[in-house]
């Protein structure tokens, strides 16, 4: 049924206000109450994390001392007893990688872990990250939040710590709840008193700029989700439009830094921690020992050797998606391109025993392009499937002319382990390692950034890249660029 609207222009601006002040002021006490209860429930979470991380970290050396014979249950129940002394509503369990229980911190008998009851300690085995979190009903039936992570020293795991907690301290109160309910009743007996002053107000078309400057307001103080309601006449109404559209570009750009921060947090809390640990350890009396602090010095200087390359590629692949980073553009041959990048990795080829192979037809045109840009798109590529084939296996580099679409293709393939489907849909994507889940002998991860920053080399020659795979079958990284 449709209602008909007053023609009276102050009548409508009246009853716009009206209706919008009562649905805008419910759905931000709405949104309000939700937000405290998810803020107050995502930081127990995040403190229950770090704690779950710190505490793995200071477990590595007693664990495996416990397991070489060296200390006793007792030693190493007091060890973390001592590091959450503090934490009166954190209960905490020690498992070995088996899920056999050691203790737990309340002094009842831990069960066998199992995959039904307790999720987080198999998926915290299985996952990249080595954490589990879970929100579940203990036996009491309340809702507690479990964090497990796996104790461990590099590839070596030695057991599996989690923590849980009961999920009502991330609640709001009853007395926050009763100051809910007060403040909506308050807002809308405001609104309807704004409401009735302003049909005496409305001389002019006031209201829908006010209403613009409120909703601009928001957005200025964080609120990215406050959208204006197209009003009035059609001036206002695309001034309203233009405005949300503003609006939602910068919410999307929001998101995508959120996402950023959080990557980038991620992969630079590792190398930062791992060497607070070695210069802590290094105060604490590893200094004397020439061996020891020798090689703790060698290892933080191959993280920060790690961090200096991850900030270096960051830069890259920001220049690259801005657009910075065209550089000075030439007729660049992709055969000799590829034959000189093949050449500068023929030693290390020689030395792991691969085998180096390239096809190329004959008259290849040139392309239009940065030779320096595309270098380094062809080297990350033939290191990574240097990286990746073992010993007698082959990398083979095509590069051929298709005339029906004007395309260059150049394919590199090896013979490595290949890449399970699960990771082929995320592979070009910011700081995505899928050496992150393989075993990592006598080598530095990788940033995850080479192929992200191949990718935009590649698109901003109006080209694609792409990769097929499977395990055990190899991978093929296939690039398309358009021909002068």
């Amino acid at each position: 049924m449709k209602f008909p609207l007053p023609h009276n222009l102050y009548t409508r601006l009246t009853l716009s206000h009206f209706l919008v002040a009562i649905i805008s002021i419910g759905a931000i006490s709405i949104f309000a109450g939700r937000s405290i209860i998810a803020a107050s429930r995502e930081q127990v979470e995040h403190h229950l994390e770090d704690l779950a991380f710190a505490a793995s970290n200071a477990l590595e050396e007693p664990l495996e001392k416990l397991l070489e014979g060296d200390m006793s249950y007792a030693e190493v129940h007091n060890a973390i007893d001592r590091l959450l002394a503090d934490e009166k509503d954190i209960l905490y369990t020690l498992y070995f990688v088996d899920g056999t229980p050691l203790f737990k911190s309340d002094g009842s008998l831990p069960h066998q872990a199992d995959m039904n009851t307790d999720p987080e300690i198999f998926v915290a085995l299985e996952n990249e990250l080595g954490e589990g979190e879970f929100i579940r009903e203990d036996e009491e039936g309340i809702d507690t939040l479990y964090v497990a992570v796996r104790v461990q020293h590099e590839d070596k795991i030695f057991g599996i710590l989690r923590l849980e907690t009961p999920l009502a301290l991330a609640m709001t109160t009853t007395s926050q709840q009763r100051l809910l309910n007060l403040l909506l009743l308050s807002a809308v007996l405001v609104t309807l008193g704004v409401s009735i002053f302003g049909w005496f107000l409305a001389r002019n078309l006031a209201r829908p700029i006010e209403e613009l400057t409120t909703i601009s307001e928001r957005l200025r103080r964080g609120d990215l989700g406050a959208r204006v309601t197209p009003t009035g006449p059609q001036e206002l109404h695309l001034l309203a439009e233009t405005f949300n559209s503003m609006a939602n570009r910068v919410e999307g750009h929001m998101a995508e830094l959120r996402a950023f921060v959080a990557n980038a947090s991620h992969e630079l809390r590792t190398p930062l921690t791992s060497t607070k640990l070695r210069v802590e350890a290094l105060r604490a009396g590893a200094l004397n020992d020439p061996e020891v602090s020798e090689r703790f010095l060698t290892e933080i200087e191959q993280e920060i050797d790690r961090l200096g390359k991850m900030v270096n590629n960051l830069l890259d692949l920001s220049r690259l998606e801005a657009g910075m980073e065209s550089g000075k553009r030439d007729q660049v041959d992709m055969t000799l391109l590829v034959e000189e990048v093949c050449a500068t990795f023929a030693v290390r080829a020689e030395q792991k025993k691969v085998q180096l192979n390239i096809i190329s037809d004959s008259n290849m045109p040139k392309i239009f392009g940065n030779e320096d840009q595309l270098r380094r798109v062809l080297t990350n590529l033939f290191d990574n499937a240097l990286k990746h084939t073992p010993q007698g296996g082959n990398v083979s580099t095509e590069v051929k002319l298709r005339k029906t679409d004007e395309l260059i293709y150049i394919t590199v393939t090896d013979t490595g382990r290949g890449i399970a489907d699960k990771h082929l849909p995320h592979i070009f994507e910011r700081f995505y390692r899928v050496e992150a889940t393989l075993p990592r002998v006598n080598r530095l991860p990788g940033s995850g950034l080479g192929l992200a920053i191949s990718k935009s080399i590649i698109e901003l020659h109006g080209g694609e890249i792409s990769v097929t795979s499977g395990l055990l079958k190899g991978a093929t990284f296939h690039i398309k660029l358009p021909i002068l």
